[in-house]
């Protein structure tokens, strides 16, 4: 399995733009591809405003002695 980190993703891209060019792929292939790593890229930044938003929380909690926390919606079950 290769990584999964912002790194691999650009490496990807621009591995991508290169086959582009060569006739490789064609422009439709191409453009789902790009579209699957917007999504990747938006779950990418969701992770790190959810990471900043526990730090700023522990932070508060700390400071004010207060018990508030993040809902886990992640790992609620819906029917």
């Amino acid at each position: 399995m290769q990584p999964v980190n912002n790194k691999s993703l650009v490496a990807f891209l621009f591995g991508q733009m290169e086959k582009l060019n060569k006739g490789e792929i064609n422009k439709e292939d191409a453009m789902a591809q790009v579209h699957l790593a917007k999504q990747v890229n938006s779950q990418m930044r969701y992770e790190l405003e959810r990471a900043k938003t526990i730090m700023q929380l522990s932070q508060h909690n700390a400071i004010f002695k207060d018990g508030t926390n993040l809902r886990e919606i992640e790992s609620k079950n819906f029917d």
